[in-house]
């Protein structure tokens, strides 16, 4: 851009309206908003600097146009812009799919969560002196790693497929999807370089060298070769079954994993279709492209957990089945990892049990049995989900070494040599999904990546903790090593994940792990109770846990656990006569009851091996309680404890899994005690709890995963919300409809019904990532307020606001202005 066009710009800019020393980027033409970012990376000098400084321009900007314009590494930026920039980036993802409006509400909350506050305060005002109607008191906030880089969006549907190779001395990555694209990503600008109109999803792809050029082949309905360069198609080839899995060695040869058998092919032979290697079983699930002296081969292994090596090219087959002779054929294989050990390739595939089995890959002959304790012991634990996930082998001072990242988080490390279990330790909160290594300041790095929505780096060869990778917004998938920068000296990772974006991440950084927030699961219920006078909020996340935290500062106070681990999915709490307690439920379908500050449970009771999903306590007498509890199983067990009588089963037809009891709610009346019920299968029911009589029930057309019981107008009536984003409001006695409540784009996941300011109010959460208030008599919409994630669950007490978005918890309360109704919800009556 010369001069001129600068000045142009800068006249540009200078002509936005202005209040105070502040641009009205509100008021800004569109095409500024979509391009101004784009222009001032190519002015150079201070203006991208000076525009990524004003919060008003990251609220109002176009995001894509913002992030194309980023460095990768915010470490290029000085002091405040590196700051504002972390904030951005924490929910980058999230702003593509909102408004100024809630992109605002999200960056204020973002900057409270890092612990900027002067920042937060910053973006809660809007021009015009006026301030956001709710402001965030305190957030247990994920911590958006200092390592973070670039953040890369584009895909419309979930990334299959991940992998880093160099072209022209630039780092590139490639991921498929199942939007039917390949993306190639510059990851020294993070910015796209191709789009590749793939013809079916991706579900695998490959890079290797051909003839010196890069190529890259991706699987779906078809097997489909790219100039990596130019992104030009090279050509398409029918398999004669869709391609699970690819794998290519440095020949060009290929070898293909899909619903039915093995396929090889000769990438350099065009003219050659793929061949079947029927020998070697069919339903393949994972294949490896090996060599050893000079005998090139590959492994496949079939849902029947059959493993077979075959020829390459050829297809010949050297052995099949050879979990019959070394292992329990009947535990099934559920990971693959080869490795070249001194000239010969060793194999470790994982099993659903736990168990590890490492043979040599070219005959297939025994090396080790590796065994999870809990299976030699032939005790598995009910609920421990021991699968094998993801393997890595990898060298060490000592010999060579296998790791396995389990399906329960743990992470397991075997010497190949010996056979033995040299360390284990809960890794993750989730799934460990991919394992990598790779060498970072000349120690060898382990990268592990989550269904907890981290990547960690550990040292490979001492097991401690160098830095937790946090940012994504939901599962992470693959993770991929390389080095970057302009000089190709920084070590990064790659990651892309269930958020559909692609990150880079400096691998270089070493920090003591402060592990992102206190809920290692999604929030799955979440109230607020005054206990010896002061306000907490008890949540539950799915962990053995339920967690107290104070409502004031969300410090995490008192911690009740089931006795055997096993998860805990809902959590209510009875405060009466001057004692409080705590009920919980968990997927085993075992009850517990604990009195508070006492750790232990007081009782437990367990009904059956139905999941617990949604559970109340209430008391109808004196020191007696009443515990409520859905199934999943579309049951509902009353529990009594303290009376020695077993659980009652209240069973509604309609059983399954598509009627399990997905919310209820429990309210006093003439009657006696009703309950309240939402089913997946979309009905709701009214039921008197002494007899289990049907008052009434109500079909909808989708799953009902919200319910509350409150009044209007001193009148006891339900809410129900479903997966479509209705409310309705229904009269509690009869079931005649009162009004439906129309706004939220997502499921219904919670309701509340509470008293905000002087308004009888309905306090709605959704996955379309927003919390919604509603006035009860006229179904006016009081208040939004936007979260960067789904919203789980909501409540409601002495004026404070707590919600559950994600694996986060925050508490707002209202800003001095009073609550008006903002407009009147569609379809209200």
């Amino acid at each position: 851009m010369t001069g001129d066009e600068e000045a142009v710009f800068r006249r540009l800019l200078s002509s936005l309206p202005r209040y105070g020393t502040g641009r009205r980027w509100d008021l800004a033409d569109p095409y500024l908003r979509r391009h101004a970012a784009e222009h001032a990376a190519r002015v150079g000098g201070d203006l991208l600097g000076e525009l990524l400084s004003d919060g008003e321009y990251l609220v109002n900007a176009d995001p894509r146009s913002v992030t194309s314009a980023l460095s990768p590494f915010r470490d290029v930026y000085g002091g405040f812009i590196q700051e504002l920039l972390d904030v951005y980036c924490a929910s980058v993802s999230w702003h593509q799919r909102v408004d100024p409006g809630a992109r605002r509400q999200i960056l204020a909350l973002d900057a409270l969560r890092l612990g900027h506050r002067e920042l937060a305060a910053s973006m809660e005002r809007l021009p015009g002196g006026r301030v956001l109607p709710w402001h965030c008191v305190w957030s247990s906030a994920t911590n958006v790693s200092a390592s973070a880089g670039a953040t890369m969006t584009g895909h419309a549907e979930a990334i299959t497929a991940l992998t880093v190779t160099e072209v022209a001395g630039r780092l590139v990555a490639a991921t498929g999807s199942k939007d039917r694209t390949v993306r190639i990503w510059d990851l020294t600008t993070g910015r796209t370089r191709h789009v590749l109109l793939h013809g079916s999803p991706v579900t695998s792809l490959v890079s290797t060298l051909l003839d010196g050029r890069p190529v890259l082949v991706t699987g779906g309905d078809r097997v489909t070769r790219w100039d990596l360069p130019t992104g030009s198609l090279m050509g398409s080839v029918s398999v004669g079954s869709p391609v699970r899995q690819l794998a290519v060695d440095d020949s060009g040869l290929i070898a293909m994993a899909t619903e039915t058998f093995p396929y090889v092919a000769d990438l350099r032979a065009e003219s050659e279709p793929p061949r079947p290697v029927r020998a070697a079983g069919q339903r393949v699930r994972f294949v490896a492209a090996c060599r050893e002296g000079n005998s090139r081969f590959a492994l496949a292994v079939t849902e029947g957990s059959y493993v077979s090596a075959f020829a390459l090219p050829g297809g010949g087959l050297r052995y099949r089945d050879v979990l019959r002779r070394t292992g329990d054929a009947a535990d099934r294989i559920t990971a693959l990892a080869t490795r070249d050990i001194a000239g010969q390739t060793v194999a470790v595939v994982g099993h659903a049990s736990g168990a590890c089995t490492a043979f040599h890959a070219h005959s297939g002959l025994l090396v080790h049995s590796l065994l999870h304790p809990a299976v030699t012991e032939g005790r598995p634990a009910r609920g421990v989900r021991n699968e094998v996930d993801s393997i890595e082998i990898h060298p060490s001072a000592h010999g060579w070494r296998a790791v396995a990242g389990h399906r329960d988080g743990m992470l397991r490390t075997w010497d190949l040599d010996s056979g033995g279990l040299l360390r284990e330790e809960r890794a993750h909160a989730g799934a460990v999904t991919d394992l990598v290594t790779t060498t970072v300041g000349g120690r060898l790095v382990l990268l592990t990546a989550s269904e907890d929505d981290t990547v960690r780096s550990w040292d490979a060869e001492t097991g401690a903790l160098r830095d937790v990778l946090a940012g994504h917004t939901s599962g992470v998938t693959r993770v991929a090593p390389a080095l970057s920068g302009l000089s190709g000296t920084r070590p990064v990772a790659v990651t892309v994940s269930q958020d559909r974006t692609v990150r880079t991440w400096d691998l270089r950084n070493r920090r003591t792990g402060r592990l992102p927030g206190e809920h290692p699961n999604w929030v799955r219920t979440l109230g607020l109770h005054r206990i010896d006078g002061r306000l907490y909020a008890v949540t539950s996340c799915r962990d053995a846990a339920i967690r107290v935290l104070d409502a004031d500062t969300g410090e995490n106070v008192r911690e009740f656990t089931d006795p055997d681990g096993q998860p805990l999915q809902a959590a209510d709490v009875l405060t009466h006569s001057g004692f409080t307690w705590i009920a919980a439920g968990g997927e085993e379908g075992r009850l517990h009851l604990w009195e508070y500050g006492v750790p232990e449970p007081r009782e437990s009771t367990d009904p059956g091996p139905s999941a617990i999903t949604t559970l109340a306590i209430l008391a109808p007498y004196p020191f007696r309680f009443e515990v409520v509890a859905g199934r999943n199983d579309g049951a509902l067990a009353v529990w009594y404890p303290g009376t020695g009588e077993e659980p009652r089963l209240l069973a509604p037809p309609g059983r399954g899994r598509d009627a399990g009891v997905s919310a209820l709610a429990v309210a006093e009346t003439s009657d006696g005690p009703v309950v309240f019920s939402g089913t997946y299968d979309g009905t709701c029911r009214t039921m008197l709890l002494r007899t289990g009589r049907l008052l009434h029930s109500h079909r909808f057309g989708t799953p009902v995963k919200a319910v509350a019981i409150g009044s209007v107008a001193g009148e006891p009536v339900t809410a129900a919300g479903d997966e479509s984003g209705r409310i309705t409001l229904n009269r509690l006695a009869d079931g005649r409809a009162l009004r439906t409540l129309l706004g939220h784009t997502g499921s219904v996941r919670s309701l509340a019904f509470s008293r905000v300011g002087h308004v009888d109010a309905l306090v709605s959460g959704s996955a379309d990532g927003t919390v919604r208030i509603w006035e009860t008599s006229t179904g006016a919409q009081l208040d939004r307020i936007d979260l960067p994630d789904y919203v789980q669950t909501v409540a409601h007490a002495d004026g404070v606001l707590a919600i559950g978005y994600g694996r986060e918890v925050s508490v707002f309360a209202p800003s001095s202005r009073p609550t008006q109704p903002e407009h009147r919800a569609e379809g209200s009556r």
